[in-house]
């Protein structure tokens, strides 16, 4: 490993996740950026997030699968745990991926797509949290963020509109104006066998249709709420 890819983690967390940027660098290779699933087959969406209590030592992990046509829900569950490391960029699927790996387990249903609440490819070595998931699961996924972590966009945006986020000279994700100007988009990243134009598609069709107006595609978005819900009822 060259000391430049170990520079962005605190001093007294490098012993610990040293040996986790060596994975991702490993796993980067392995990530695949296009895919089968097409728009009209696609059945069962899931939207996957985490929340934390006031002392950041518990966690909730959930998932909610939603009918991609009726919009209904169609499964949810959660599950507790705790993370093993605080929050560091670039780090979240180390951070996170013990509660969803354990919310996926538990599902009865067989969801087409994963949206993770983070990014896939918009990451300093192009496998963030959605990638790494998507890879471990074999399934098509991807990231949905509410700020930028790395990359530029064009910002001068209308509501349903994107612009792509370039990363030296590459495209890595979009920037989706999900909401009404002067409110940021979210910016939008393949995970793993998916393509970015099928991932703004899916998108697209949640805020288009869905009745909650918010930034967020509605599986997300009632992932959000749940694990907010049962985390403040733990506390």
């Amino acid at each position: 490993m060259n000391n430049d890819q170990h520079l962005d983690i605190p001093k007294e967390y490098r012993s610990k996740l040293l040996p986790v940027r060596e994975k991702q660098i490993k796993l980067a290779d392995q990530i695949v950026l296009e895919g089968n699933l097409k728009l009209g087959n696609i059945r069962l969406v899931a939207g996957l997030d985490v929340a934390y209590d006031k002392t950041d030592k518990i966690a909730c992990a959930g998932i909610v699968v939603v009918d991609f046509r009726t919009l209904e829900i169609v499964e949810e569950v959660i599950e507790f745990f705790k993370p093993s490391i605080p929050y560091v960029s670039s780090f979240l699927h180390a951070r996170e991926s013990l509660g969803y790996h354990a919310v996926i387990k538990k599902l009865e249903e067989n969801p087409d797509v994963f949206i993770f609440d983070g990014n896939g490819i918009i990451h300093p070595h192009k496998i963030g949290l959605a990638s790494q998931m998507g890879l471990e699961l074999n399934q098509p996924a991807f990231g949905v963020a509410k700020k930028l972590l790395l990359g530029e966009y064009d910002s001068n945006l209308l509501k349903g509109g994107y612009s792509d986020i370039i990363f030296e000279k590459k495209i890595i994700g979009a920037a989706y104006q999900s909401s009404k100007p002067p409110a940021k988009p979210i910016f939008l990243s393949q995970g793993h066998l998916i393509d970015l134009h099928t991932v703004i598609n899916i998108t697209r069709e949640f805020i288009l249709n869905q009745v909650y107006r918010t930034k967020l595609p509605l599986p997300l978005l009632l992932a959000d709420k749940l694990v907010r819900k049962e985390i403040g009822e733990k506390l």
